[in-house]
């Protein structure tokens, strides 16, 4: 499968609170993911990455899409710490997909089941950045 990624929203102090209520929970939880220390609101997510000011930080947020069906979302990708963390959601839900990105490479955490996910997140990474 050929992942693309769509729809770049640069998240931020000020608009943050536009988001749906998924997007919000997604947020705490890449905090948690993303820091090592458990973070129950969006707030955590943007002050850690403003060096503890929320007014500094920002997070993009994108669509990920089939290239050959991209009017159908099928996964949320939270990109911080100038692009180089990411935390990779279906779309819709706070429930992980088990891949996400360290120093700009994504990772596989579940020991090879999802190898070809971790590859074409990668690839489709590549072409944003």
């Amino acid at each position: 499968m050929e992942l693309i990624f769509k729809n770049k929203r640069k998240i931020t102090g000020e608009n943050y609170k536009e988001l749906s209520a998924i997007y919000l929970e997604q947020m705490a939880m890449c905090a948690t993911a993303g820091f090592g220390k458990e973070y129950t609101t969006p707030e955590h997510l943007l002050e850690q990455c403003g060096d503890g000011n929320i007014e500094d930080g920002y997070v993009l947020l994108f669509d990920v899409v089939d290239a050959n069906d991209q009017d159908k979302i099928l996964y949320d990708c939270w990109l911080y710490l100038f692009d180089e963390t990411a935390n990779v959601f279906f779309t819709g839900t706070t429930n992980d997909v088990n891949v996400g990105m360290s120093q700009s490479f994504f990772e596989d955490y579940t020991d090879g089941k999802n190898t070809q996910l971790t590859e074409a997140l990668q690839k489709a990474y590549n072409k944003i950045f």
